[in-house]
């Protein structure tokens, strides 16, 4: 369908058009449009970016105090939408054009056909998360394989819908028969059961408890756990840990409690030798630390046994990560040392344990790690006390394409999150964004994303997204599809419960 003319000067980027009369009501922002490249006739594609009104009786030069009185204004007045060009159909996806566009040149309504040809994916390997914004008959499917391996990350300012996005995200990749965790700060998850594959639900509290083999936890990992550790007490720690991992393969807390105790004695000056480890390497220690630095250690590792979640061998591998399975760590009941833990010891578990897939005790199962509130979990910056879990995930986005570990980060503040992290996920769903840090902060981290997309960010409404990066085959708004599963995280009907009885 013809909709208009190309005016003014082009370049390989943007032209510019005039509305064909009648043609109104097709031309909006975010539409798609088409016109023929000058040399070859290659059609071109392009999205309407912006759509500017002129007034050749008013130019923009005239004094804004002028008085208008009875001027008719819509004589000689046009609006001009001005395109942004995608490129026209290659080899290898949309190329950039390399012949320019003629001024005069039909600009017509990209049909629906070269979009869904442009759009479509391997059903079998692809998750339908919505619709074209602006054609609601057009679906958008991505890439499961780019998606997971290559990473991705859901951005959103509250409320904008990017906990209900990732819901869909999940419920695609189940019907793949996927294996998925969450790491799930608020509870969102919890009631989220797909069809036909299983969901388990681990937590802090409850008989379904989450279990840290304490072997996983290094000594950053127990000082981030006792934030009241002192450095003697630290290098201690350090000491022990080096010297247990020499006797046991495996190991809970209450053998560090007792070699603590063997080591108060010692230090004593008690003769006893008869205890569970050397004397001789106990002294060695013993002469290098106070009594007041061995009783407070032990009494910090005995709060940490008493919560019931560290133990010799931790949860079973299969447990984690099965294949038709979705694992939810709820950490609504946890703090965020003991949230940062969790993250910690079983994203370094699952991400060693398929580099050994092929050796025992490895795992033969491709995994997606999605984090929620990801900029708690690898903040961006210096921070006042070192964040275990930053490093575990950046070491996943840098090499865990290799070894079929996938990360989806979630974040409400994208500002906030560490910059090696989100510029390692090639895919981005990005939400409505008003704040101007976390806008340009994306649009730094991600080299996807054009000045183009940060102007749309705020003007997006809820559950609508730009879609960027190597999961799709070109940027495009999506209005993300209804759930198939419940829905948590709504918003409270405050009014409501106040006045019901």
């Amino acid at each position: 369908m013809e909709i208009g003319q190309v005016i003014g000067t082009t370049s390989l980027r943007t032209f510019r058009f005039v509305i064909k009369e009648g043609a109104e009501k097709h031309v909006k922002r975010d539409e798609f449009v088409s016109v023929r490249e000058s040399v070859t006739g290659r059609e071109i594609l392009g999205i309407v970016k912006d759509i500017v009104t002129s007034n050749e009786l008013l130019p923009d030069e005239f004094g804004r105090d002028m008085r208008l009185g009875d001027i008719i204004l819509n004589e000689g007045e046009y609006p001009v939408p001005i395109v942004k060009i995608l490129g026209y159909e290659g080899e290898n996806g949309l190329e950039i054009p390399r012949y320019g566009i003629k001024p005069g040149a039909v600009v017509e309504l990209t049909n629906d056909e070269t979009l869904r040809r442009i759009l479509e994916q391997d059903a079998a390997k692809s998750a339908y998360i919505g619709t074209i914004s602006t054609r609601a008959s057009i679906p958008v499917s991505l890439s499961l394989n780019d998606l997971i391996s290559r990473h991705c990350a859901v951005l959103a300012m509250t409320g904008a819908g990017k906990s209900y996005t990732v819901g869909v995200i999940i419920e695609e990749i189940m019907k793949k028969h996927g294996s998925i965790v969450v790491f799930d700060p608020h509870g969102e998850y919890r009631g989220m059961a797909v069809n036909d594959s299983d969901s388990c639900i681990y937590s802090i509290e409850g008989d379904n408890r989450i279990k840290i083999a304490v072997r996983s936890l290094h000594t950053g990992d127990f000082a981030n756990l006792i934030p009241d550790l002192t450095d003697p007490q630290r290098d201690l720690l350090d000491e022990l840990l080096n010297m247990i991992s020499r006797f046991y393969e495996e190991y809970d807390l209450s053998v560090l409690t007792k070699v603590l105790s063997e080591l108060y004695d010692v230090k004593k000056a008690s003769d006893k030798t008869d205890g569970q480890f050397p004397s001789d390497i106990l002294s060695s220690i013993a002469r290098k630390v106070g009594l007041a630095t061995i009783g407070a250690l032990m009494r910090r590792v005995g709060r940490l046994e008493n919560m019931g979640l560290f133990d010799a061998k931790g949860m079973p591998l299969e447990a984690i990560i099965r294949r038709n399975q979705l694992t939810i760590m709820d950490l609504s009941e946890a703090d965020e040392r003991l949230s940062e833990t969790v993250v910690v010891a079983m994203c370094r578990r699952i991400f060693n344990a398929r580099k050994s897939h092929e050796k025992k005790g490895g795992s033969s199962v491709p995994t997606f790690l999605i984090v929620e509130e990801a900029h708690n979990f690898a903040p961006r910056g210096v921070e006042d006390r070192v964040v275990m879990s930053r490093a575990i995930l950046r070491k996943i986005a840098r090499e865990g394409r290799k070894f079929g570990v996938g990360l989806c980060i979630v974040s409400q503040r994208p500002n906030k999150l560490d910059a090696d992290v989100l510029s390692q996920c090639n895919t981005q769903i990005i939400m409505k964004i008003v704040n101007p840090s976390d806008q340009e902060y994306i649009r730094q981290s991600v080299e996807t994303v054009t000045e183009d997309i940060v102007r749309d960010l705020p003007s997006l409404s809820r559950g609508e997204a730009i879609v960027v990066g190597s999961a799709i085959r070109m940027p495009v708004p999506v209005k993300i599809r209804m759930r198939e599963t419940t829905v948590g995280g709504e918003d409270i009907d405050i009014v409501g419960a106040w006045n019901s009885d």
